[in-house]
């Protein structure tokens, strides 16, 4: 973490760290002049009943607070300042690298704890690198300084001073353990209850239609419970910390009054000497109790550092080929295509199908058959176990991602809506359509219409995940938006799903025509869609069984017509 505080804290921001270390220096410089000043009123001025002298040193000491006070706000704002640059420099960095995981990362980590590590831990980092990482250093600093200067006035009196310290420091020490190992379970705690949340939000409708508001207020409750019971046991040790500490600290002070006592009746001491000393030696809990949270900080910093850096150097398996997608037409080959999500689970085996320009497949079979795998494989969210996928000749392993993914218009079953109005959902991959572009598109999703029936046509808010508008709407939009990239490539699961029967026959008509010229998979379950394809695909135990049109595939009787006659072919 410190390799990173150097490179990423001191280095980039230089000149404000430096401005703000020496104004803590300056401020820490004017605390402790204080009592020298005072022990020159008491035994100077005071003695010498020198009235001048006392409205200087008064004065003095207003001015000395004053620059006190200016320091100390210069360094508070600026490391504030400093740190809110670095983890908004941290939460972009993290964003790039996030959005540039493998899909697999997605499906096996829960939102909620990629969600904490933005928000909890980048937090737990700022409050670290910001403040307890200089606070530590420099008040370790400041408690030499004290105790230097203690040295210089009463070394004997200094020693009776140092054989309390040894003791605190065991304790603070032990304590630091404690935290650490508290600190993890409650991070993992705070993680899994946004996950939790994340997840119930987005289960609402399933929730309240099944009235299971109180079930899952249960299972929130024991979540957060757990959280709340790992953050009191933080608390309570921290709470035992601090007055432990200023009580050996107490102690320690009521030996060396003791001491210090005897040496001013013996004429060893001033009792301007006895009183700055004593001011410093009250002025040493206040940075030792400092160094004591800022080394608590720096523990959960850690914690949440070694989170992030988990995070950051998951390995990926999905890596550019470097090549742009060379402009083709669209002709998709699996060869000799196996996949399976682990060792032990065979998804696909042996896969070889050819897609050519202008041809509509539809991809059909049982839950389970691999009909998504196919979709992921082309997008390649994943690689094939064996065998290649190819493009216009070109395996896609060799490709820049994003060029490959461009030339793929991308319908899912449930389409996802951001946040904003219709327009910019349509406009999502081509945000420099014009709007014309953006009406062809909604009208050869037969959205068009409907769209000018909304509120403010097609600047309507479309809500949180589309929220606002109906299923079938929220799938035409999604339709428009891979349509207006006019994508070598279409590639739709079960666009029609969610359409009653005209617009199905509408949309479908629309996909027809834009599909000139395209390679279109549809993966479907809907009769209708299947008798509109070129070519029907049936998938079954993760290997193509049956291939033809719709027709011919009645005409042998196989599984698919079994499968129609039953109506039963599997979404």
């Amino acid at each position: 973490m410190y390799t990173f505080y150097w490179q990423k804290f001191i280095l980039p921001f230089w000149p404000k760290v430096v401005i703000a270390l020496a104004s803590f220096l300056m401020a820490s410089v004017a605390g402790l002049a204080a009592p020298i000043i005072i022990k020159l009123l008491i035994d100077n001025v005071l003695a010498d009943g020198d009235l001048y002298q006392l409205h200087f040193i008064t004065a003095g000491i207003v001015v000395l607070y004053l620059l006190r006070g200016i320091f100390s706000y210069v360094y508070g704002y600026l490391m504030a300042k400093v740190g809110n640059r670095l983890i908004e420099r941290m939460r972009q960095e993290m964003f790039v690298k996030l959005q540039s995981k493998d899909y697999a990362y997605f499906v096996n980590n829960q939102t909620g704890e990629v969600i904490s590590l933005f928000s909890n831990d980048l937090t737990l980092i700022q409050q670290a690198v910001s403040v307890s990482i200089p606070e530590f250093f420099i008040e370790t600093l400041n408690v030499l300084a004290i105790l230097s200067i203690m040295i210089y006035f009463d070394w004997q009196l200094s020693l009776v001073t140092f054989a309390t310290l040894p003791f605190i420091f065991l304790v603070v020490g032990y304590f630091n353990k404690k935290t650490a190992k508290i600190g993890m379970l409650m991070e993992d705690s705070l993680a899994k209850v946004a996950s939790f949340l994340h997840q119930t939000l987005l289960s609402a409708t399933i929730v309240k239609s099944y009235s299971r508001e109180e079930y899952e207020y249960r299972k929130f409750s024991q979540r957060i419970h757990q959280a709340a019971e790992e953050f009191l046991k933080m608390q309570r040790l921290n709470a035992v910390l601090v007055p432990l500490v200023e009580f050996l600290a107490a102690i320690g002070l009521t030996v060396i009054i003791w001491f210090g006592g005897r040496e001013v009746i013996d004429g060893e001491l001033t009792i301007g000497g006895m009183f700055a000393f004593l001011v410093y030696i009250i002025n040493v809990p206040a940075p030792m109790r400092k160094i004591a949270q800022a080394a608590t900080s720096l523990r959960m910093g850690t914690v949440a550092w070694e989170r992030i850096q988990q995070f950051e150097s998951q390995p990926r398996t999905i890596f550019d080929g470097g090549m742009e997608a060379p402009k083709g037409h669209g002709l998709v080959e699996f060869r000799d295509v196996s996949f399976c999500y682990s060792q032990n689970t065979g998804i696909l085996h042996h896969i070889n199908l050819c897609a050519r320009p202008g041809e509509i497949i539809a991809i059909v079979g049982p839950s389970g058959a691999g009909k998504s795998s196919v979709a992921n494989l082309l997008l390649r969210l994943y690689d094939p176990t064996s065998g290649g996928i190819y493009v216009d000749g070109v395996d896609i392993r060799e490709l820049n991602l994003a060029s490959h993914r461009k030339r793929i218009g991308f319908i899912q079953q449930e389409p996802i809506l951001f946040h904003g109005t219709v327009r910019e959902n349509i406009r999502y991959g081509f945000p420099g359509a014009s709007d014309a572009k953006v009406e062809w598109a909604a009208r050869m999703a037969d959205a068009h219409d409907f769209i000018l029936a909304l509120p403010n046509g097609y600047e309507t808010p479309v809500g949180e995940l589309g929220g606002l508008l109906s299923g079938g709407q929220r799938q035409r939009i999604a339709i428009a938006r891979a349509l207006i990239l006019e994508p070598a490539i279409l590639l739709l699961d079960e666009p029609t799903a969610a359409l009653d029967s005209q617009s199905e026959r509408q949309v479908m008509e629309s996909i027809r025509r834009a599909s000139g010229g395209r390679t279109t998979f549809i993966i479907t379950h809907r009769l209708s869609t299947l008798m509109a394809s070129d070519r029907v695909v049936y998938l079954a135990n993760g290997c193509i069984v049956e291939t033809g049109t719709h027709g011919e595939l009645l005409q042998r009787g196989g599984l698919y017509a079994k499968a129609v006659a039953l109506e039963a072919l599997g979404a």
